[in-house]
């Protein structure tokens, strides 16, 4: 059954900014995301790089271009390499 959309709908997803968050454990956590839903790299960057995208973009200013983009090769590596094997971390503790 479909649902009817609502204005003001209490169960819409909604972003918000916590003070004292870690601004590096947020970009890894997204990417993680996007890793883990199958996109590719260059996908996950585009959302960096999109102002319609508020949490990554801000990111992307504050962090910078070539910190990101290292930031997502590094994680993607990883995930290509597989994060957890025979039930052990790998070196990056994911």
């Amino acid at each position: 059954m479909a649902k009817e959309f609502e204005p003001e709908d209490p169960m819409e997803l909604v972003g918000m900014e916590l003070a004292g968050g870690n601004p590096d454990e947020v970009l890894d956590g997204l990417v993680q995301e996007y890793l883990l839903m199958g996109w590719k790299p260059v996908q996950i960057l585009w959302l960096f790089h999109s102002p319609h995208y508020a949490a990554t973009h801000r990111l992307y200013r504050l962090k910078g271009e070539a910190y990101v983009r290292e930031r997502v090769q590094h994680l993607a590596r990883l995930w290509q390499e597989g994060w957890v094997r025979g039930g052990h971390q790998n070196a990056a503790g994911l």
